[in-house]
């Protein structure tokens, strides 16, 4: 099967592969973001929501923002996404 995110990275030759290995995000419009390579929730409230990555966190606020996916390494949050930041 086709994959979107390692077909990218296979063609980024300049780029060493350990840092594009860490996390994936996508932000499709501002309405749906979808995480691969979390290691852990540490925030979930209806304005942010933050999660662990293996050197940092991301912090995404909005409106009404839900979990509709949560497994061991991804998550898809939904609704009013405004910021997404890495610390």
């Amino acid at each position: 099967m086709f994959n979107f995110l390692d077909e990218i990275k296979n063609n980024l030759k300049k780029i060493d592969q350990k840092y594009i290995n860490n996390y994936n995000i996508i932000n499709l419009s501002g309405k749906l973001l979808y995480v691969e390579g979390h290691c852990g929730l540490t925030v979930l409230t209806k304005t942010m929501v933050a999660f662990k990555i293996k050197k940092g966190r991301i912090i995404v606020e909005g409106d009404n923002l839900f979990l509709s996916e949560l497994t061991s390494n991804t998550i898809k949050i939904e609704e009013n996404i405004k910021k997404v930041e890495e610390f």
